[in-house]
């Protein structure tokens, strides 16, 4: 796909215009690393931390009432609810990047548990759902993207983003409900 790309763009702009382009993109993709992997770095620690020091269990804790009753009470106690306590206060101070692997653990936490091999479980699917239309409270990766991109007011955004998120989760929890339901 890159190589046709590549080709492309050589026949429509021209070889020397194709390079310049590409220059072009390199650079703004490595300004974006550069902006992004301290951000990923500072939370994916500050999780750690706070896994090390229990805040994490103390979360768990606070969230096994949710959790309990989306994913059942057999997962309870269990090293993947943990897991996906720690995923879920990621995603809710808008920690995406951190999120990301503290999500993939939970889903090796999950899939060791599961009783079906090669196929997902409940829980996983829920998870997914739950993952992907994470509450933010703090959509902290967002307003640096506009912060970085000279947004004169980048935290515009919490409010909608609150309400959208919380939205889409709704809707994802009751329509996975919904198919645990009909699914045999």
């Amino acid at each position: 796909m890159l190589l046709s790309g590549l080709l492309v763009l050589s026949f429509t702009q021209g070889g020397d215009e194709a390079v310049l382009i590409l220059n072009g993109g390199i650079k703004k993709s490595f300004d974006l690393v550069i902006t992004l992997v301290p951000i990923m770095c500072f939370w994916s620690g500050i999780m750690e931390v706070a896994d090390k020091c229990g805040i994490t269990k103390t979360v768990s804790r606070i969230l096994s009432p949710l959790t309990n009753r989306l994913f059942g009470k057999e997962y309870k106690n269990t090293e993947a609810m943990h897991r996906i306590s720690m995923n879920m206060s990621a995603n809710l101070l808008g920690m995406g990047n951190a999120a990301t692997p503290l999500g993939l653990e939970a889903m090796r936490a999950l899939d060791d548990i599961n009783p079906t091999p090669r196929k997902a479980s409940r829980a996983m699917c829920m998870f997914i759902v739950i993952n992907t239309a994470s509450i933010q409270l703090v959509p902290s990766s967002v307003i640096a993207f506009r912060s970085q991109m000279g947004s004169q007011s980048p935290s515009d955004i919490m409010i909608p983003t609150v309400l959208t998120t919380i939205c889409a989760f709704l809707a994802g929890t009751i329509s996975a409900k919904i198919c645990e339901r009909f699914s045999v």
